[in-house]
């Protein structure tokens, strides 16, 4: 990695958390957004799906922050260079065949002590907050369909049930991992949930 790389990695990841955050959300509205219909229709094709993104990466990540903080640890949102830019990237194009990624940042834990059940539990935060936020979506879309808050409503919910899944998929260094080798029946659980309301 050449030093210009690293200068970039460590500007980045010492962004202040509501910037971090501006800019995660941007990589993973970027899905959604639809260049077509801006000028026609700027609201649904920039403004919700903005906005939909920040209420699916914000309460997430602080999700996980506070579950940390709980424990006594050092917890922020931090955003990566090189996780941003893929994510970006990755979501351009996913946005032509319906693939949506989040690789931009993550919520640093510094513990003095970081055993499996604090992990789990931290980790468990951050794809709750999303199921949660889900539901909400659903019954707002109920309650309001066929109008411009019925779709925002519609947003929220499938941003989020995708945010879930993505994140419960039990490998790498998604939380579904973390949250599997703490307790297999409550990831078990929940990346159904995510999964039915995602794709079902």
């Amino acid at each position: 990695m050449s030093w210009d790389i690293r200068y970039l990695e460590w500007r980045f990841a010492n962004l202040n958390e509501i910037t971090s955050f501006l800019l995660a959300a941007l990589s993973l509205a970027v899905a959604y957004i639809r260049p077509t219909s801006i000028l026609s229709d700027p609201i649904g094709s920039i403004i919700i799906p903005y906005v939909v993104a920040l209420l699916a990466i914000i309460p997430h990540e602080i999700g996980h922050r506070q579950a940390a903080r709980r424990y006594g640890c050092f917890s922020r949102f931090t955003l990566s260079f090189s996780g941003f830019w893929t994510t970006l990237i990755l979501n351009i194009i996913g946005s032509f065949v319906g693939i949506l990624v989040f690789f931009s940042g993550y919520t640093s834990i510094s513990c003095g002590f970081l055993n499996r059940d604090v992990e789990g539990k931290t980790a468990l935060a951050g794809p709750l907050t999303n199921i949660i936020l889900g539901f909400v979506g659903l019954i707002g879309a109920s309650l309001v369909p066929f109008s411009l808050v019925g779709l925002f409503f519609s947003e929220l919910a499938r941003f989020n049930f995708w945010v879930a899944f993505f994140n419960l998929l039990p490998f790498w260094v998604l939380d579904g991992l973390k949250i599997f080798r703490w307790n297999m029946i409550v990831w078990a659980v929940l990346i159904f949930i995510a999964f039915a309301l995602t794709f079902l």
